[in-house]
């Protein structure tokens, strides 16, 4: 895959190592040439030394055949300006623009821009962190908005159905692992001690799904 990454701060460079090692072919744009030497000597990709939003940079980094773009600067407007030119000008099929303003991020992701917001993912990370211990986040999705969660099933939830723990708009049982085995439930599987729930879940919803699971009083 070609991937093209504009801004070789810390994050920037790190997923440019991180890529570069499982073997994709990485150009990176920074406005700053001594930025490049945190990619360290095994970075073997592409270093242009140039603007985001300089149409002459992102060609030398080859957007015109590239698969993938994420845009990681310091400046959120810079992020999100640096991803609509790459999706809509050079027709980029993935495009990521880093954004630290959750507001901002929305108001973007609206747009059609792919947003990540740190700040609401790393949120949503600590709050679970200090109440809800029991659960594991698989993934985030969008900025931040929904996790996937997987729980094992407490025996107060023996033998009810899917649909006594989903909530229209804020949880959603994606999934149960049950003797080794993973399927797609429907509203009317019930449950089994011992099985394993992945469910999609808003930030609204994590206080609920405790309450439905008894972590909650």
């Amino acid at each position: 895959m070609n991937v093209v990454i504009v801004g070789c701060g810390r994050v920037g460079s790190a997923l440019a190592g991180r890529l570069h090692l499982d073997g994709h072919t990485v150009s990176i744009i920074d406005s700053r040439p001594e930025a490049f030497a945190r990619l360290g000597s095994n970075f073997t990709g592409t270093r242009i030394v140039g603007m985001g939003l300089d149409r002459s940079a992102l060609l030398a980094a080859g957007i015109e055949s590239a698969d993938s773009l994420a845009a990681v600067t310091g400046a959120d407007a810079v992020n999100a300006v640096v991803a609509r030119v790459a999706a809509r000008r050079f027709r980029v099929p993935r495009v990521v623009a880093r954004m630290y303003d959750p507001q901002a991020a929305e108001v973007y992701r609206r747009l059609g821009v792919h947003t990540i917001s740190p700040v609401a993912w790393a949120v949503g990370r600590l709050a679970e962190a200090l109440v809800l211990v029991d659960f594991t986040t698989i993934t985030s999705l969008g900025a931040g908005q929904v996790d996937l969660i997987e729980s094992a099933v407490p025996a107060l939830l023996n033998n009810r159905p899917i649909k006594e723990i989903e909530s229209p708009g804020e949880i959603r049982v994606a999934a149960v692992t049950r003797g080794g085995r993973t399927f797609v439930p429907d509203p009317g599987t019930h449950l089994a001690t011992g099985d394993v729930v992945a469910l999609a879940v808003t930030g609204g919803g994590a206080e609920r799904l405790e309450t439905l699971l008894g972590r909650r009083s």
